[in-house]
């Protein structure tokens, strides 16, 4: 689990760095929330894992429905937070929504390959 934190924490800061090059590079395309987005994510998506890792222990047999229940949950959680910014904030919304989108996938990525990982690893532990 220590291991999937300092990953997550890598990705989250190569992200605000990544972030704040559109500062320097890319003039009129940095908003101040840019930073913040993979912040938000890394604590969703560390949230979320904590969840499912734990779930996944305690009973194997319920992992896929708590999985889907929370991906699905963070998933409507994630649409409250681009459409309530976007509708405040209309003309910075597609630089937004871009950046949002950008982070989901990489932490969407992220976590993905954590839990194939750990489930092979479970696999290899139970032969």
């Amino acid at each position: 689990m220590k291991k999937y934190y300092v990953s997550l924490i890598l990705l989250t800061i190569v992200l605000i760095v990544a972030a704040f090059c559109t500062l320097w590079f890319a003039q009129g395309v940095f908003q101040t929330i840019m930073p913040f987005i993979p912040l938000y994510f890394a604590v969703i998506t560390g949230l979320q894992h904590y969840a499912v890792v734990k779930s996944f222990y305690k009973d194997p047999r319920t992992f896929v429905k708590n999985f889907l229940g929370l991906t699905v949950g963070t998933l409507f959680l994630h649409l409250v937070v681009i459409c309530t910014w976007s509708l405040t904030h209309i003309p910075e919304a597609r630089t937004f929504i871009l950046a949002f989108c950008i982070c989901y996938i990489a932490y969407l990525t992220f976590e993905t390959i954590a839990l194939i990982l750990l489930i092979k690893q479970q696999r290899k532990q139970q032969k």
